[in-house]
């Protein structure tokens, strides 16, 4: 005998499983996942609730018109209607014939039908990688680009109208570029010149990092600019470029070479001088700004150093000899003239980075009180250092100066950027 027990009333329901694949054109064109809401909207169509795409530029084969929906991927989470011998059950997805050709019919298991969005997600995933990799090349690009200037704060900037204004400038406009070749007039250094002008050079005088060749040649226009249309006295002041006489400017391996073509180099300045009787000479000879100070009035020659050192530059010192040797020559005359040379004092820099600044510094005093500022041993007006104004002030100057070019110009590469009558 069975008992009762051993029957169930009622058989178990058989759990219907709605959801589906959707496709478009041909069954074997899966567009979309979602879930089968209602068969009976129509003899040609069901009704059916988007779930996730897989073409998501895919057309919709009935657009939701309402709603402006026309697009696959714009119609995730929304009740269509879809053509139904386009609509695929999940659990009957390996009855459907992939190529219904009169050939045998391959079945089409659900990892092919996947394999469109494994795709999408896999590029996906390429393309953040590409992004991170590309990222990281342009950051590394900048390093070495921005060098030391990079990690290091700027310095009294958001105090300083004139210097924030500058920043700003180059941040947005100049690291477009690689350098600006800035033009200098003819009158600057006697013969047609120029220098490169880089977001280093503008980044090296907001943080108060050392300062190159091309940013002292762009102060020297500056004062040249003040002397002759500006508000500076002439006191017969003239220049003679640092990248002529200083070892980092010039290419001969050879040191006796290098001396012999510095020393030129001064004595055709010496030559072409007009009337000028002081001569100023920034000199680098390896990382550190110096300045020398030529009176041919009275063939003294005096030297500034930041540092302070005991004794003047044995390279400059030999650099300037030999061209006052060279300039009497080309002048005709057979008169040795001897320099007195003189260990000027000045202001110590307090830091490491300081010496290109106090150079200008030390170059601005002298265009404004002349050589009377050296002889009466009174550069920085008695100072030990010199203060974070006296600094800035230089630093407002060049960023002004700079500036003004700027807007006359407007940068851009390889533009020729020409100091002449900038501030008339």
């Amino acid at each position: 005998m069975w008992d009762n027990e051993d029957f169930e009333d009622e058989p178990p329901k058989e759990v219907i499983d709605n959801s589906c694949y959707l496709a478009v054109d041909v069954a074997s064109n899966i567009v979309a996942k979602g879930t089968i809401m209602k068969h009976s909207v129509s003899d040609e169509s069901i009704e059916v609730m988007m779930e996730m795409c897989v073409q998501g530029e895919a057309l919709l084969p009935i657009p939701l018109d309402e709603e402006f929906i026309v697009m696959v991927k714009d119609a995730v989470g929304h009740i269509l209607h879809w053509p139904r011998h386009l609509v695929i059950r999940c659990s009957d997805l390996e009855k459907v014939n992939l190529k219904p050709k009169g050939k045998r019919a391959k079945l089409l298991k659900e990892e092919e039908v996947m394999a469109p969005m494994e795709n999408k997600r896999q590029r996906e995933v390429d393309e953040e990688k590409k992004k991170g990799k590309e990222k990281e090349k342009e950051e590394e690009i900048t390093v070495k680009r921005r060098t030391r200037a990079q990690m290091l704060t700027r310095q009294r900037i958001e105090s300083n109208r004139v210097l924030k204004m500058t920043a700003c400038m180059v941040d947005n406009q100049l690291t477009k570029v690689e350098t600006i070749k800035v033009q200098c007039e003819d009158d600057l250094f006697v013969n047609e010149s120029f220098t490169y002008i880089s977001w280093e050079d503008f980044q090296a005088m907001f943080t108060l990092d050392e300062l190159s060749g091309a940013a002292i040649t762009c102060y020297m226009m500056y004062l040249y600019e003040e002397i002759k249309n500006g508000t500076k006295r002439d006191r017969g002041i003239c220049f003679v470029s640092s990248t002529a006489i200083s070892p980092a400017g010039r290419q001969a391996k050879d040191k006796s070479k290098n001396t012999e073509e510095a020393s030129r180099s001064v004595a055709n300045r010496l030559s072409t001088r007009k009337d000028n009787d002081i001569i100023l000479l920034p000199f680098n000879p390896r990382k550190h700004w110096v300045l020398a100070v030529l009176d041919m009035k009275t063939t003294t020659c005096y030297y500034l150093d930041s540092l302070r050192p005991s004794n003047v530059n044995p390279h400059l010192r030999q650099i300037i000899d030999a061209a006052m040797v060279l300039y009497a020559a080309q002048s005709g005359s057979n008169k040795r003239v001897k320099l007195n040379w003189v260990n000027a004092m000045c202001p110590l820099q307090p830091g490491n980075t300081e010496c290109g600044y106090y150079t200008l510094k030390f170059m601005k005093e002298i265009v404004e009180e002349g050589v009377e500022v050296l002889i009466d041993n009174n550069v920085g007006s008695g100072k030990v250092h010199y203060t974070d104004a006296d600094i800035d002030e230089i630093r407002e100057e060049w960023a002004s100066f700079m500036g003004l070019m700027w807007e006359c110009r407007r940068w851009s590469k390889d533009v020729v950027l020409e100091s002449t009558g900038v501030l008339d």
